[in-house]
């Protein structure tokens, strides 16, 4: 009997065992973004001007960038660092009324906004080693680090076009829009301010499957930092909008092949 007991205690202390050990894998990590962001200001602007449309639609983005893994039973860490590519097309249209002339403009944005990104991920894997389907949730924290905007701005009376100019920005990052150059030459480029905070930060949830090293995850990503810059002062001779808020919002595509580092 004493024996028996103790060959049950080997075995229970062994599964235990096995049950608790740690592995640590890391590797790349590929993706893409389907993005879109929400502007409350600009939203109100357009429903309550009948002179006035303004709409938006999604962009796509890419990730690239390394993934780790602290796996223990059915839970794992996963932090990444990434590079992630977030942005949105704009379109806003006006309608004038010129001594009669209709006056019409019209102005198209494309804007890529690069993040240095750290998602910190907790995921729960349906399999006891980590493989299998998966649930995950965690925040993330971004840095801006460079972008491009497109633009391309018409204007019309009666028909007849009077201006057509398109062109593109290097991404700027602050707090406050800069006002425009009275002495510019472009009527676009003085115009258009490509400009977004340097911060954000937010949430990702989703679900993920795992196979051997190669793990897929499908998640949305709710920013929860503002991103719109506030418009400068209004002064005599200028007056600004009033500040609008913008949050970046994401579906996200991401395959990771994670090399087994080691365990213990």
């Amino acid at each position: 009997m004493k024996m028996l007991s103790m060959t049950f205690l080997s075995l229970a202390l062994g599964m235990s065992a096995a049950q608790a050990q740690t592995t640590f894998s890391i590797g790349p990590r590929l993706g893409g973004n389907l993005n879109m962001a929400t502007y409350t200001g600009i939203d109100q602007i357009s429903a309550n001007s009948p002179d006035y449309s303004y709409s938006r639609s999604s962009s796509v983005g890419y990730q690239v960038g390394v993934m780790a893994s602290l796996n223990s039973g059915h839970l794992a860490f996963q932090p990444s660092l990434i590079l992630s590519s977030k942005g949105l097309k704009q379109k806003a249209s006006s309608t004038d009324d010129l001594m009669g002339t209709p006056l019409v403009a019209t102005a198209v944005f494309t804007t890529r906004v690069n993040y240095l990104e750290l998602p910190l991920n907790v995921v729960y894997s349906v399999g006891d080693d980590g493989q299998g389907l998966q649930l995950f949730a965690g925040p993330y924290l971004a840095f801006g680090v460079g972008g491009q905007a497109d633009y391309s701005v018409n204007a019309s009376i009666g028909g007849q076009s009077i201006l057509s100019e398109n062109g593109g920005k290097g991404y700027e990052f602050g707090d406050v829009f800069v006002e425009s150059d009275p002495n510019g030459t472009s009527m676009a480029a003085v115009t258009f301010d490509a400009r977004t905070r340097r911060f954000d930060a937010g949430l990702n949830v989703g679900v993920g499957y795992r196979v051997g090293p190669v793990q897929a995850q499908l998640g949305y990503g709710l920013g929860l930092l503002n991103a719109q810059p506030n418009y400068p002062a209004s002064s005599a001779t200028t007056t600004y909008p009033d500040n609008t808020t913008g949050y970046n919002r994401s579906v996200q595509l991401s395959v990771a092949y994670l090399f087994l580092g080691g365990g213990r």
